[in-house]
């Protein structure tokens, strides 16, 4: 089975990633790593890599893009955390994992340990910016996407990661005894 996982920074999707992998044996994939890996290769952080290089050169999504298609032709029992891959994987168990905006800033401040103030400011161009740059290379996308196209939409935000896991793990019963 392949299962694409849906986020926005700080809902806790590589958490929830991390612990379906364990549970199922699966191999773990994300986009965001892959992303870093191309900055750490321009000799930059994820930041200013994003800000510089991939802002200006929108081949750089089109290229990551590209390797979630190929991974997905030539592998099985996987989960890719990405903001696209739901697209680019159509015969995947398609996961939202949505929660509100202010906890999301307030997990990523906890994570970074930087300033609040910063990290709204940041991640709320930074959300923008990618609605603006995705629409650009992918007009037929609407992002966020609409969580009807999703197999399954859970709002993580009073929900504790344990909770999350069972949600999904039950609604996956389901869809692969329909599929």
């Amino acid at each position: 089975m392949k299962i694409t996982l849906f986020w926005l920074a700080g809902s806790g999707t590589t958490t929830i990633a991390k612990m379906l992998c364990e549970k199922l044996d699966y191999t773990f994939m994300s986009t965001g790593n892959i992303f870093r890996e191309y900055a750490k290769n321009a000799g930059m952080d994820l930041y200013e890599f994003e800000n510089t290089i991939a802002k200006k050169d929108l081949n750089f999504d089109i290229k990551l893009d590209d390797e979630v298609k190929i991974y997905w032709e030539n592998n099985d029992n996987f989960i890719f955390e990405s903001r696209l891959a739901w697209n680019f994987i159509p015969d995947s168990f398609k996961i939202y994992l949505d929660c509100e905006q202010a906890e999301r800033y307030k997990r990523i401040q906890e994570r970074e340990q930087g300033k609040l103030e910063d990290i709204i400011f940041f991640n709320t161009r930074r959300e923008q910016e990618l609605k603006v740059r995705y629409q650009e290379i992918y007009p037929h996308i609407t992002f966020p996407p609409k969580k009807e196209i999703f197999d399954i939409y859970i709002d993580g935000t009073h929900k504790n990661p344990d909770e999350i896991l069972a949600i999904i793990l039950e609604k996956m019963k389901l869809w692969s005894s329909i599929s």
